[in-house]
């Protein structure tokens, strides 16, 4: 085996679905004055957010991890130079990496806490078709909140335009700090690396779209499901803070819907528009 530093500072680029649903359950006020209406959309749209934040996180960093030697790494963006949060080591084998972040927390450059194991195994390289990567955890919190389950990553080839594309299936759970309860998530996407794959080791000029549907269980036991259609994928780039276009869909316990619309043209801006189950629609901007 070997050890190196993983330099933890997770580029601002490196989007994620759920970071930008915050904003949507803390800041907007629903239109709609149904009680059912009004009590279903309470905090879910947030439980979504830390759920998605920290199963992409943990992707980025077995990402990262999977390239550390030896010294600092700069990963996707410059930002990625310095810092050392976390001991990784790879088997004789190379086929499993571990990030230990430690038993006390790491507040990262990221700005997050983390402590714990992210364990990462490997069937050939992320580039190669047919390999798969499994992230499971060791007693691992991001922020107090402890994640579980597994998150599988498989490289299904070129699609039908020559792009590679990658099933990502997660079925895990986030217990959340202070006793707050745990939100359970499972969910299957399809993740098209639509711009950047012929220069493998220039991060910076990556693109991906992502699909795909799913499920949160709320502390309270409710069911919110999540779609993501292929008519209208999320556009992310690691060259963009935000995402930059594609819709999200949630459909409540009641059956009706929310929406998030980040736009039909690929641009790099903080808005988007939500639409409550009433119909109201609001202009958001993203942090």
């Amino acid at each position: 085996m070997f050890r190196s530093k993983l330099s933890l500072c997770l580029a601002t680029g490196a989007l994620t679905i759920g970071s930008f649903l915050t904003v949507v359950s803390c800041n907007k006020k629903d239109k709609n004055t149904n009680p059912t209406t009004t009590t279903e959309d309470n905090g879910y749209a947030s439980e979504h957010a830390v759920s998605e934040k920290s199963f992409d996180d943990a992707q980025t960093i077995a990402d990262q991890a999977s390239n550390v030697v030896s010294g600092n790494l700069g990963y996707k963006t410059t930002a990625l130079t310095t810092g050392g949060c976390a001991t990784v080591t790879h088997s004789a084998t190379g086929d499993t990496t571990t990030v230990d972040f430690g038993t006390v927390n790491c507040l990262c450059h990221d700005g997050r806490n983390r402590r714990g194991k992210i364990i990462i195994t490997k069937t050939g390289p992320y580039t190669a078709t047919g390999s798969v990567k499994t992230i499971t955890f060791n007693n691992y919190y991001q922020n107090d909140n402890q994640v579980t389950g597994t998150k599988t990553i498989t490289n299904m080839g070129l699609n039908s335009s020559g792009q590679p594309y990658f099933n990502v299936t997660v079925s895990g759970s986030v217990i959340l700090a202070s006793g707050a309860g745990t939100v359970t998530t499972n969910w299957t996407r399809v993740r098209t690396w639509t711009a950047g794959s012929a220069t493998t080791t220039d991060y910076t000029d990556d693109v991906y779209s992502i699909s795909g549907t799913g499920t949160i269980t709320r502390p309270s036991g409710a069911v919110v499901n999540v779609n993501i259609s292929t008519a209208t994928p999320l556009v992310v780039a690691f060259g963009c803070r935000w995402i930059e276009a594609g819709t999200i869909v949630y459909t409540l316990p009641s059956g009706l819907t929310r929406t998030i619309n980040y736009g039909t043209t690929p641009v790099c801006d903080a808005t988007a528009t939500l639409t409550t189950p009433a119909g109201a629609t609001y202009t958001i901007t993203m942090p």
